[in-house]
């Protein structure tokens, strides 16, 4: 997967750049058929996940500098300009492990229930700097401060899923429902400071910037303290969907998922419920179709739609989910019976979304390649 996560200052015009590259995000399926009784279980990262880097940090903490710079300017025994530079950084991984049967009630209908196990894996680190100019000692971009930290979360969750699918005709109709999975997630800190630099404590300035900082930036750092345990639900989601088997080499499907968002509590690294802030709960629209063009060639094309009811008391520098719009191709090719050869590629592009104070872009790429046996 590679995606840009970009962030314009809207009062400065400036653009931070972000960037996830993901080498691989592994699925693993499996089912086994006995009588009436399919077995199955899966693996893989249904949350998606990667890294992303902020390389010239990002303009929440750099303005926080800027809103510092004044007072520690005035505070000063010589005339300095303060301003902020940061670079940042987000590793963040779900794992799924899903265990489950169906069973065929007729020849129309089965039914399906299993339990879905999560762990979720997150580590955030970076540096805030406040960097000064000071004309009279000829010393430009010298270290005051730096705000160093680099913490890691982790949590356990488990939910059930169900599901129903009703076949008739050329027409097949499925339903699966998963429950709100509850997700604590507790920090572990390794590093969380805020130091002046030599250069600030050599003019008997460090405990003053020291203090200053702290009572700037802690309402913003609170969420990072070791220890600490913020929720973290996956929401429940309702999905429908059916296809249609028009001729032996064309078929047509359709889809739509809906998330519970508001139901499930996402507390903030920077404080509050960040899902009560949501609009709406979020919902996905699909289609797709599949053509055989030969007996060993499937070809596949596929949309989709996803509104996140997202606000600007949702989104924030480190958090943001825009509205997309994806298309996807894929391709299958059957050696024989028991092994096929799947490869597929997908475009989302993301809605540009703009607050007062900031502007958000997203587009992603993903690459998929994938093997199926069968015996």
């Amino acid at each position: 997967v590679w995606q840009s996560r970009d962030v314009i200052d809207m009062n400065s015009n400036t653009k931070y750049e972000g960037k996830v590259y993901v080498p691989c995000m592994p699925t693993i399926l499996a089912a086994y058929k006995t009588g009436d009784w399919t077995f199955s279980g899966f693996f893989g990262m249904p949350g998606g996940g990667g890294k992303a880097e902020f390389n010239e940090g990002l303009p929440l903490f750099n303005n926080l500098i800027g809103q510092l710079g004044g007072s520690l300017g005035a505070m000063a025994p010589v005339p300095m300009t303060v301003y902020g530079a940061s670079q940042f950084e987000s590793t963040q991984y779900m794992f799924s492990l899903q265990l489950g049967a169906a069973y065929k009630i007729s020849d129309n209908w089965s039914v399906y229930g299993g339990i879905r196990g999560n762990y979720v894996n997150n580590n955030y680190m970076g540096t805030i700097k406040a960097l000064a100019d000071i004309p009279a000692m000829g010393m430009n971009g010298t270290d005051v401060m730096a705000v160093n930290i680099d913490m890691d979360q982790s949590g356990i969750s488990f939910t059930p899923v169900i599901g129903v699918d009703y076949k008739v005709g050329d027409f097949n109709f499925a339903a699966k429902y998963e429950f709100r999975a509850v997700n604590h997630l507790e920090n572990d800190t390794k590093q969380m400071e805020i130091k002046a630099s030599d250069a600030m404590n050599q003019i008997g300035m460090g405990q003053v910037i020291e203090g200053a900082a702290g009572g700037a930036l802690g309402s913003y750092l609170g969420g990072f303290e070791d220890g600490k345990s913020l929720r973290s639900d996956a929401p429940a989601m309702l999905s429908l969907a059916g296809s249609w088997q028009a001729t032996s080499w064309f078929k047509a499907m359709i889809g739509g998922v809906y998330y519970f968002d508001k139901d499930a509590k996402v507390e903030s690294l920077l404080g509050g419920d960040n899902n009560r802030n949501l609009d709406h709960n979020t919902y996905e629209l699909l289609a797709g179709v599949e053509f055989n063009v030969t007996k060993n060639l499937l070809l596949s094309a596929g949309v989709q739609f996803s509104d996140f009811g997202i606000t600007d008391q949702y989104i924030s520098d480190i958090s943001f989910t825009n509205d997309s719009f994806m298309t996807g191709l894929g391709a299958k090719y059957s050696f024989n019976e028991h092994w096929d050869l799947n490869a597929g590629f997908c475009y989302a592009a993301y809605a540009n979304y703009k607050t007062q104070l900031s502007s958000y872009v997203r587009n992603t790429y993903n690459a998929t390649l994938g093997v199926d046996f069968k015996f």
